[in-house]
């Protein structure tokens, strides 16, 4: 089936009734299925009704202002498109030569800086505060990094153990059983073109790596390097 394009004028406000219209894949609290696209923009739509703000300005007003986050948006100003990352070996023209868009998703579309990323970042290790600004209660940032949909998260790979998953982000439950080089309680979550970022509560640890292309090793020798760094 192929691909349905948005309408250029489309909106999460305009979007909403399409999605509403779609059957459930599974009863909620049955199963965990990784959502690319509809369950977060949904989320984004609901944050705009309570706040009465689009989700691009309630993001710049309540998140990217009071971190100084002055690199991150969903349509890059022309004057910093040089910025952009770009691969030598690869045509990255379809993800960069769009028009702008007036469908803010909180799915995917964002373009951002590791600097910026990581005070967000810095920002939930220190418990939800940065810069003297706090955006989220020290409750808030446990309830995020803690697992709660009980033993239901397997990964991608259907057999995955020893992880959990909070809210957007997969939660480390035992270290040894699901081989990871993180502490209990650490939580992150990665995206499709080599984002991958990390909070490590119990270590005071943040870490962001940002490169640009799909998944590889270079994300994991990264994280290891990290991990082997820490003496104490």
């Amino acid at each position: 089936q192929e691909r349905r394009q948005r309408d250029p004028d489309a909106t999460l406000e305009s979007e909403m009734p399409r999605y509403a219209s779609y059957a459930l894949d599974f009863q909620p609290g049955s199963r965990w299925a990784y959502s690319p696209g509809v369950g977060l923009d949904v989320v984004a739509r609901i944050v705009e009704i309570v706040s009465g703000q689009r989700f691009d300005e309630f993001l710049q007003d309540r998140i990217f202002d009071p971190l100084d986050m002055k690199s991150s948006y969903f349509n890059v100003p022309p004057e910093y498109q040089s910025k952009r990352v770009v691969i030598a070996d690869r045509d990255m023209s379809r993800f960069f030569d769009r028009p702008p868009t007036k469908y803010f998703s909180a799915s995917g579309g964002l373009s951002s800086s590791a600097e910026d990323y990581l005070k967000f970042e810095q920002m939930l290790v220190n418990g939800g505060e940065l810069f003297g600004n706090r955006l989220l209660s020290p409750r808030t940032v446990r309830m995020m990094g803690s697992n709660q949909i009980g033993d239901l998260y397997r990964g991608f790979s259907r057999n995955q153990e020893g992880m959990g998953f909070g809210y957007t982000v997969g939660v480390t439950v035992d270290p040894i059983t699901s081989n990871a080089r993180r502490s209990a309680g650490a939580f992150g979550w990665g995206g499709a073109f080599g984002t991958r970022s990390w909070s490590d509560p119990e270590e005071e640890l943040t870490a962001v790596l940002f490169l640009q292309q799909p998944h590889g090793p270079t994300q994991y020798d990264f994280e290891n390097a990290v991990q082997q760094a820490i003496l104490e």
